[in-house]
């Protein structure tokens, strides 16, 4: 397992040179400061950014895409515990998630813009919400659902009915709300930040894009690429290493 980790790791690592080397390739051949600024200038960018006050602005957003997992999590639960007490046969919930995964939601978030100018502040919230619920939603189902053969044999086991469900369902539960929760974030990252910046929202990664954009600064926007990035791989790391960790356990 850790030859497999570190072999990971080696890829994507040699990835990543890889794509700093075509950059520098691109930029020579261009000779185009503005729009393809050097690795020097964009990696002095990223030095400012981290030691600045906008670096707060990373935790900021984090804060925001755990609200709405949280949310999210809370309302799938409430869902499911709702079907499973009244135990519809009509199922009217996927085709309200697919209509939800449908939507182009850079158009919404306009749409909301225009209609919430005056709480903009929530729009991001509401745009992440829609994106990242369904994802929430299915990890919670895929979480819940006990293979009938494993429910009958629990039955058959000695001991107290909710220690024997904690200690085997609860293990076989966390890998899937692992891998939703690593796809709630990477999801959210993006989602947060792309409402940010289509509702110039105070404060926020989105505003200090779209100044960056008006003002030609290439550079800035790339260093927060390269920040957002970063930070995506940090939790698909830690997450991944923490799922394999649990999985060792069962």
């Amino acid at each position: 397992m850790k030859n497999s980790s570190y072999k990971h790791i080696g890829i994507s690592v040699s990835v990543i040179i890889l794509l700093i080397i075509i950059y520098q390739i691109f930029t020579i051949l261009n000779q185009d400061d503005i729009f393809f600024p050097g690795i020097n200038d964009i990696f002095a960018k990223l030095g400012e950014i981290i030691g600045s006050k906008d670096a707060v602005l990373l935790l900021t957003l984090l804060g925001k895409i755990l609200i709405v997992l949280v949310a999210s999590f809370l309302i799938s639960l409430f869902i499911h515990f709702i079907n499973y007490v009244f135990k519809y046969n009509v199922d009217i919930v996927n085709p309200i998630m697919f209509i939800i995964k449908a939507c182009p939601f850079a158009i919404v978030s306009v749409y909301l813009y225009i209609l919430l100018f005056k709480n903009k502040e929530i729009i991001p919230y509401i745009v992440c919400f829609l994106v990242v619920f369904p994802v929430v939603y299915e990890g919670v189902k895929q979480a819940l659902s006990i293979d009938k053969d494993i429910v009958s044999e629990l039955s058959l086991l000695p001991g107290p009915r909710y220690m024997k469900y904690t200690r085997i369902y609860v293990p076989l539960a966390i890998s899937p709300m692992l891998i939703t929760l690593l796809q709630g974030i990477s999801l959210g990252v993006k989602v947060m930040v792309m409402a940010e910046y289509i509702c110039s929202l105070n404060n926020s990664i989105g505003l200090i894009i779209n100044n960056a954009k008006l003002e030609l600064d290439f550079s800035t926007i790339l260093a927060w690429l390269i920040l957002l990035v970063v930070l995506i791989i940090i939790f698909d790391v830690g997450i991944n290493l923490l799922k394999k960790k649990m999985d060792s356990l069962k």
